[in-house]
Order: C-alpha cells, then sequence, then structure tokens
C-alpha cells in the first residue's frame, strides 16, 4: 500500500507527488464531483441523482482520509463510476493499476468455472464449463440448464448479481444482463455456491455445493464484452457462394492518416461489389471500439443519394447553465482531398451524411453488439433509417454515442500519480434535438436489431463448440430471403432498374440496369407529358449488370422519367433535373 505525506498545494506545481492524509482525498473528490455533475452529457437523460450519489459516496472518501487508505478511496471512485450506467465514464490512471488488481481480486478472484447464456425459450444455460473447475467437477457439462442458485431460482439471483467489474459499464439492460451471465460465476476465492443443475438428456437434477478457487481469471477473459484484438481496421471480401459483399469495420480512426486508410479501403470495396455485381452487402460492426463522427457520416453516405441529418451535437455552456448547440460549423470529409472541409451553409453543430459518389444501392444486412460502441453505433445508426436495410444480431450495440472530446477528463491526480475520471461532455441529437442512440433512464438505448437471430440448443453448440459464426451465416440466409421474395414479386425483377445517381441530376449522372438474361433492351428518358426527351440504349445486351451516363444537357429543370423495356418486363424511375 502507498504511504502519502502532506504538502502544500504550492509544492505540487501542476504534478502531484504524495496525497494529504486529512483532506487530500476530499479535496480530490469534490473538484471531481462538482465538475462531473455539471459538465456530464446525460444527468438527465440518464435521470442521475447526484446528490443522492454524493451523499453516499463521499462519506466513504471521508473515511478513507484520516487512515489513508488509498485502496478504500479508489472503491469509493469506482462505485461512483459504476453508478452511472455509461460506457463511456471510467476512473483511470497508470498508477493506480495496482489498487485496482487488489480490490478486483479480493471480490472476483475466484471462479466456480461456468458462465450462463439465456436461450429464446427462456432457460438459462452453461454456456462455458471449463475442465477441472469446480462446476465440471461436480458433473456440470455445457450446455447444462441452471435451476436453483443458493435455493433461489435462477433468474431470480441473476437480477441481484454485481456487475461492478466489468470492464466497461453496461449501458443498457441487456449489456447489464450479458455481465450478470459472466460474473455470477464469480466470487471471492473460497465462497462458496449451491447449485442445482440439469444436464442435457437427464431428468434428474443435480445439487452441488462449489467452492470458488483463483482461475487466473480465466471465465472473466473468456467471456468479456470488450472489443480485444479486434483485428484490422478495416477487411472486405465477396462472400460465395450468393456473391454478398462483406465488410469488417473495426473502428472509425479520428487521426488524418487512420481516416484516409478506412475511407479508401471502404470506397474500394463498395466499389468492387458493385463490378461483381453484388446483389446484396453484409456489414460487420459487431466489434467496433468507435472513433470520428464525422467519418462514420461519410461512410453511410455510400449507401444513399440524399443528403441527411447525421446529428446535431450539444454541449455544456458554462454562460447559459445549459446544454447547447455547438456554435460553429462542424468538419465534413471531403472525399477528393481525403482530408476536411467546412460548408457554409449547412447550420452551426450539424453533422451530414453526404453522397459519396458511388452509390451501393442493394439491400444491406448490419451486424452490431455490445461490443459495438461510440461512432461504431452511428453508421448502423444511418443506415437502419433507410428501408432497404435490416440490422440483424443476437444482441443490440452497446447504447454509449455520447461525445467525448479533449476536455472529456477531469484529473484528480496529475501523472506521475495519474487517476482521472473519464466521462462524455457532449449529446448527439436527432432532426427533433432529441437525443439518439445514448441509453435512457431505463436502460433502453443503442442500435436494436430488427431480426434477432435465434438462440437455443443447436446455435449454442455451434457457436461455443464448432466456432461457427451464426450470425454472419444468419444473416447470409435472411438476405438470401430477402432478395428472393423482392426478386418474385409479380414475376418482376425488382433489381432490373435502378435509381438514377444523383438524384437530384444536376449535369450528368449514372444508371444502372440489371439483365438476368440476354435481351433487347430499350432505356429512354420521358417528360412529364410523355414525350420522348432522349434515348439511351437500344440493343441488345447479354446477361449482367450495365452502367449508363446520362449527360442531361440544355434539359429544363423539372421532373423527368426513364423507363427500361427488355424482351419480358418494363419498369420506370423518376428523378429531378436541376
Amino acid at each position: 500500500m502507498r504511504k502519502f505525506t502532506i504538502l502544500s498545494m504550492a509544492l505540487l506545481c501542476g504534478a502531484l507527488k504524495l496525497f494529504s492524509q486529512s483532506n487530500g482525498f476530499v479535496a480530490a473528490y469534490d473538484s471531481m464531483h462538482q465538475k462531473v455533475s455539471v459538465w456530464y452529457a446525460f444527468s438527465e437523460w440518464k435521470a442521475i441523482d447526484w446528490n443522492a450519489l454524493n451523499n453516499r459516496i463521499r462519506p466513504k472518501i471521508l473515511n478513507a482520509g484520516p487512515v489513508n487508505d488509498t485502496n478504500a478511496f479508489y472503491l469509493a471512485l469506482k462505485e461512483y463510476v459504476a453508478s452511472i450506467h455509461d460506457g463511456h465514464v471510467s476512473i483511470r490512471g497508470a498508477g493506480w493499476d495496482g489498487h485496482k488488481a487488489y480490490a478486483r481480486y479480493q471480490q472476483i478472484g475466484g471462479s466456480y468455472g461456468f458462465a450462463l447464456t439465456a436461450l429464446d425459450d427462456g432457460r438459462v444455460v452453461a454456456r462455458l464449463v471449463n475442465p477441472g473447475s469446480p462446476s465440471a467437477l461436480a458433473g456440470m457439462v455445457f450446455g447444462a440448464e441452471i435451476l436453483e442458485v443458493n435455493d433461489h431460482p435462477v433468474n431470480s439471483v441473476l437480477d441481484t448479481v454485481s456487475v461492478f467489474w466489468a470492464e466497461a459499464n453496461p449501458a443498457t439492460q441487456e449489456c447489464k444482463r450479458l455481465n450478470q451471465f459472466r460474473f455470477i460465476g464469480r466470487a471471492p476465492v473460497g465462497k462458496t455456491m449451491k447449485v442445482k443443475f440439469l444436464n442435457r438428456g437427464t431428468s434428474i437434477p443435480v445439487k452441488a455445493t462449489l467452492t470458488a478457487v483463483d482461475d487466473n481469471y480465466a471465465t472473466f477473459d473468456q467471456t468479456s464484452l470488450l472489443p480485444i484484438d479486434p483485428g484490422p481496421t478495416i477487411s472486405y471480401s465477396i462472400l460465395q457462394p450468393g456473391g454478398y459483399g462483406y465488410i469488417k469495420l473495426t473502428s472509425e480512426p479520428g487521426d488524418s492518416a487512420g481516416m484516409a486508410q478506412v475511407y479508401v479501403s471502404f470506397r474500394q470495396a463498395i466499389s468492387s461489389f458493385i463490378t461483381a455485381g453484388a446483389r446484396g452487402m453484409i456489414l460487420d460492426m459487431r466489434v467496433n471500439t468507435g472513433g470520428e463522427d464525422l467519418l462514420s457520416a461519410a461512410l453511410a453516405g455510400f449507401f444513399t443519394t440524399d443528403t441527411t441529418l447525421y446529428e446535431y451535437r450539444s454541449y455544456y455552456n458554462p454562460g447559459s447553465g445549459q446544454f447547447d448547440i455547438w456554435p460553429l460549423p462542424l468538419p465534413h470529409f471531403n472525399p477528393q482531398t481525403l482530408g476536411t472541409y467546412i460548408n457554409p451553409k449547412y447550420p452551426v453543430g450539424a453533422q451530414y451524411t453526404e453522397p459519396q459518389g458511388i452509390y451501393f444501392s442493394k439491400p444491406v444486412m448490419i451486424m452490431v453488439g455490445p461490443r459495438n460502441i461510440s461512432s461504431g453505433e452511428g453508421v448502423p445508426m444511418a443506415l437502419q433509417r433507410l428501408p432497404k436495410n435490416k440490422v440483424i444480431s443476437f444482441y443490440g450495440s452497446n447504447g454509449s454515442f455520447g461525445m467525448m472530446e479533449n476536455w472529456s477528463y477531469h484529473y484528480l491526480y496529475p501523472p506521475p500519480n495519474d487517476l482521472y475520471f473519464r466521462y462524455p461532455v457532449g449529446r448527439s441529437l436527432d432532426k427533433n434535438m432529441k437525443i439518439q442512440v445514448d441509453s435512457d433512464s431505463t436502460m433502453q438505448g443503442g442500435i436494436r436489431p430488427d431480426i434477432r437471430v435465434p438462440l437455443n440448443d443447436t446455435v449454442i453448440d455451434q457457436l461455443y463448440i464448432d466456432s461457427i459464426d451464426v450470425e454472419l451465416k444468419y444473416a447470409i440466409g435472411k438476405l438470401t430471403s430477402l432478395l428472393r421474395i423482392n426478386e418474385n414479386v409479380d414475376g418482376l425483377n425488382s433489381n432490373l432498374l435502378e435509381p438514377v445517381f444523383p438524384n437530384p441530376v444536376h449535369s450528368t449522372a449514372t444508371i444502372q440496369y440489371n439483365l438476368e438474361e440476354a435481351s433487347i433492351v430499350l432505356l429512354a428518358v420521358y417528360n412529364t407529358y410523355g414525350k420522348l426527351v432522349t434515348t439511351l440504349v437500344d440493343e441488345t445486351r447479354q446477361a449482367g449488370n450495365y452502367r449508363v451516363n446520362w449527360n442531361t444537357g440544355d434539359l429544363a429543370p423539372g421532373i423527368y422519367f426513364y423507363r427500361i423495356q427488355t424482351g419480358s418486363q418494363s419498369m420506370t424511375r423518376k428523378c429531378a433535373v436541376l
């Protein structure tokens, strides 16, 4: 344990060397609380009672000071942090890692050797039973249904399980439950637990008393909900069979070089999918640490032909004493320079999703999960708003979307004994000026799946025994079904003629059409009176995907119709010329 002596603030000179036994803890805590309780972005949204929280924590800080109990001081701060359901909120500092390790070991250093999950039919089963662990030695096997814990129904016990030591604060009820499935199997070394379980294929429950042993945090690490080693920032391929595009994106980096690299790779991926005639795409955002909102907004622009609001940003204004829209224009990503630019036509504090010159018009299946956090939730947010796209996953995203800025850190003690409180200072607002994505006072939020992947005995076998990516497999199946339905409505190939891009048309545009078989093709443009304006294609074409450039020339501004006729089908779409 560190020992501390009294030093005057004048001797600190901007860097604390030692702590005051009598009031150093209190002064540091009070400074933090006074700042955070005002500048934290979601006090009302999450219904945080700062006075009640202070009344609970401050006495513990006071008690730690006179006896110089740094472990008690750290635990009190950790409790303060854990009371705020926000994945961005944390207490950090390299100089305090020893206190964290000591306190964590005292509370969850022991393990019973299992972790749980819930199936769609309501059963709670073991998704992990480590060989040689107390649970395994008691006869529990993978997939066993847990009936009781300490003579109470398992679900009622789960409700009481602390998630104090979750690597990131659970922001949603769903994330909290997933952590409770982890932590019910951990306890202080030597603590006992009574369990009643039913192994698969048996009819007689087993009762056992387990004693927690030191497993070097095995089950803790095996079930982590942090994006540990997420792999390359971006990777992509064309999945076979099916020919669907697939992009895995693990962050949206904020540095100039990182943004440019991700953007160029993403653009190359979309372009290659279009060239290959991909009928759909899967965007894998399940493990994404976030990063820069302006990049997320730009990436979403590959899937739309319209400029749409991504967010307004709101921050605490000391002058007004409230949260106001950021008073300056926000930078947007420039696809030509791979840097940023300011559009003076946009309202201050507004971030927009802008068309990127390449448009992927086919359906997109987006996969998210609890390890999809912060700006990483932005691309799914934008794509889910488009009717042709669906979010498909076991679980929703993290629900922590607030703004982290260079003033999102309050130092209780500066280096070398650094200790700081990290928290979001800005809100993301939708077009109605309402907070979006961040979880609310009921812990509801994040990007919720439109389609939930089933969880049953077969699925968990595939997940945890066979190491099959069930979510990806299910997304491919759903995309195939969706395309088959769309392409067989009234015998019409709904992908025959794509929306013109861009729309409205300024001077030139691209029209794409798709042939399933060789056919005579007539593609022409008409005005609102049905008069032929121009013929773009009039010849026989083989099966495939085609793109036609349309130069509007001296056409008067207005509404026009472009129509394709093949040997067996026809389709008409509308566009505007400026």
